[in-house]
C-alpha cells in the first residue's frame, strides 16, 4: 500500500512541477514580449525625438535664413539710400565747384587787369608785391580746399565703415542666438531620452 502510495505521488509531483514549470515559461514569454514592447517604445521615442530635434533644427534654420535675408534687404536699401545721398551730394558739389571756378576766373580776369594797369603805370616793384600776395593766397586757398576735402572724405569713410560694423555685429549676434537655442533644444531633448532609456531599464529589470 505504501509504495502504491509512493508511485501515486510522483506523477503528481511531476505534474506540479510541469505545471509550474510551463508557468514559469509563461511568465518569461510575457516578460520577454514586454521587454519587446517597450525596446519598441524606446526605438519609437528616440525616432520621435530625432525628427523633432531635425524639424527644429530646419525651423530655426529657416528662421536664420530669413533673418539674414532681412537683414540683406535692409542693407541694400539703406545702401541704396546712401547711394541716392551720394548722388545729391555730388551734384551740390558740381554746383559749388562751377560756382567756385566761376568765381576764380572772376578774380583771375581782376588780378590780370590789376597786373595790366601796374604795368602800364610803370612800377615794378607794384607788381612783385602784387604778385608775392596774389601767390600767397592762392597757396592758403589751396591748401584750405585740400584740407576741407580730407575731412569730407575721412568722415564719409568713417560712416561707411560703423554702417558695415553695426551690419556685422547684428548678423553675428543673431547667428549667436540661433546656434545658442538649437544647442540647448538639442541638449534638453537629448536629457529626454536619456531619462526615457533609464525609465525603460529600470523597469525592466523590476520586471
Amino acid at each position: 500500500g505504501t509504495s502504491s502510495r509512493a508511485r501515486g505521488e510522483k506523477p503528481d509531483a511531476l505534474a506540479a512541477l510541469q505545471a509550474a514549470n510551463e508557468e514559469l515559461r509563461a511568465k518569461l514569454t510575457d516578460i520577454q514580449i514586454e521587454l519587446q514592447q517597450e525596446k519598441s517604445k524606446v526605438s519609437k521615442l528616440e525616432r520621435e525625438k530625432n525628427q523633432e530635434v531635425k524639424q527644429i533644427k530646419e525651423h530655426e534654420q529657416h528662421k536664420s535664413t530669413v533673418v539674414v535675408t532681412e537683414l540683406k534687404v535692409k542693407l541694400h536699401e539703406e545702401k541704396m539710400k546712401e547711394l541716392q545721398a551720394v548722388r545729391e551730394a555730388l551734384l551740390r558739389q558740381h554746383e559749388a565747384e562751377l560756382l567756385r571756378v566761376i568765381k576764380i576766373k572772376d578774380n583771375e580776369i581782376q588780378r590780370l587787369q590789376t597786373l595790366l594797369n601796374a604795368v602800364r603805370d610803370g612800377a615794378p616793384d607794384k607788381v612783385k608785391t602784387v604778385l608775392l600776395t596774389e601767390a600767397k593766397e592762392e597757396a592758403k586757398k589751396g591748401f584750405e580746399v585740400e584740407k576741407i576735402k580730407m575731412q569730407q572724405e575721412i568722415s564719409e569713410l568713417k560712416g561707411a565703415k560703423k554702417q558695415v560694423e553695426e551690419a556685422l555685429t547684428m548678423v553675428i549676434q543673431a547667428d549667436k542666438i540661433k546656434a545658442a537655442e538649437i544647442r540647448s533644444v538639442y541638449h534638453l531633448h537629448q536629457e529626454e531620452i536619456s531619462r526615457i532609456k533609464r525609465e525603460c531599464e529600470r523597469e525592466i529589470r523590476r520586471l
